[in-house]
């Protein structure tokens, strides 16, 4: 009786780790498509999203957080997609191993999560476009195809 019991809840941890593994990703963020920033990127001001695109115009950053005085490291990009482009800020702290800031390279395809920096007090060039409108990324994966 008691080994019965045992097996159930073995078959039950094992059913519900296959559950959440599939729920988790099941519920992945859908990738924003770049263009549709543009539209109105006030109203997105601190949204999250994912966006996905080929990194350009990369240049390594490396600094100090003013308020903790840790070291920050990462890359400054444009990432572009098929509808856009956008200029996407990754400024993370500095770790070793396996939790070290990723690398991009120019002409990389990433997957960027994180949000969009546009307030809406916004200075705007003669063509209408914003000024000072970023992406905040506060992880970057490399997608391979």
């Amino acid at each position: 009786m008691q080994r019965d019991w045992r097996r159930i809840v073995g078959i039950a941890c094992i059913g519900g780790m296959v559950l959440g593994w599939s729920l988790q990703s099941w519920a992945a963020e859908p990738v924003t498509p770049i263009g549709t920033l543009w539209g109105n990127p006030s109203a997105l001001h601190r949204k999250v999203m994912k966006l996905e695109g080929i990194a350009k115009a990369v240049v390594g950053y490396s600094g100090t957080d003013l308020g903790t005085n840790q070291a920050l490291c990462g890359a400054d990009f444009k990432l572009d997609d098929e509808t856009g482009s956008i200029d996407v800020a990754y400024h993370v702290r500095c770790q070793a191993g396996e939790d070290r800031a990723t690398t991009v390279v120019d002409g990389q395809r990433v997957s960027v999560d994180g949000y969009l920096e546009a307030p809406p007090t916004m200075l705007h060039t003669g063509e209408g476009k914003d000024l000072g409108v970023m992406f905040v990324a506060r992880t970057v994966t490399i997608v391979k195809r």
